[in-house]
Order: structure tokens, then C-alpha cells, then sequence
């Protein structure tokens, strides 16, 4: 990724060292799993948005524990096997999930 100089004095301790970049992915998973459940159960916008947001997170930290290359992008940088979760996640976000029926108090 192309970073200003400038910028990376914040950049590169969320996306390369340690323990900005875990809390990042954690970060970053937490937002996908509330926001599929929101998603699941109520097929409302707000957890489609959460859910969105978690999936552009996702990839940006780079991690040991992330798996192979899958598509080699150049400087060290790739997209990652689990990287692939954001497509999942878009994949939920977009699919059009009914909500549940309300029930009325007679």
C-alpha cells in the first residue's frame, strides 16, 4: 500500500506491527459476526452498514496467522486466504434476508 510519509507514523502500526494490526483484525472480525447476526435476524440496513464496514477492515491488517498468498499484489503485499472472509461477508450483507414478522400485542 502507498503511503505518504507524512501519514505513516499512524498507518503502519495498524496495518504491519503487532498490536495495532491484531486489534485492527479483531476489531475488524467483531464488526463482521454483529453485523451478520444483525443482518441474519432483522435484514435491516444497519447491520448490512456494520457488516460492509467490517468486510473493507478486514484485509487491511497484515498478519502471520492470515494463511497463504491467494493473488500476489506487489511490496510484500497480498490478498491472503482468509482475506477471502470479506467476500463472504459482502456476500451476506447483500443477500436480501427477510425480517422477521412482528408480533402485534392483542
Amino acid at each position: 500500500m502507498k503511503v505518504p510519509d507524512s501519514w505513516r507514523w499512524w498507518v503502519d502500526p495498524l496495518l504491519h506491527e503487532e498490536p495495532g494490526a491484531t486489534c485492527l483484525a479483531l476489531l475488524a472480525f467483531a464488526l463482521m459476526v454483529l453485523g451478520a447476526v444483525l443482518t441474519i435476524r432483522s435484514g435491516r440496513w444497519y447491520g448490512r452498514v456494520v457488516l460492509i464496514v467490517g468486510a473493507i477492515l478486514w484485509p487491511l491488517p497484515d498478519q502471520d496467522w492470515q494463511g497463504p498468498v491467494v493473488l500476489r499484489i506487489g511490496g510484500g503485499h497480498g490478498v491472503h486466504l482468509v482475506d477471502l472472509l470479506s467476500l463472504v461477508a459482502v456476500g451476506v450483507a447483500v443477500y436480501p434476508w427477510r425480517r422477521a414478522p412482528r408480533t402485534s400485542d392483542r
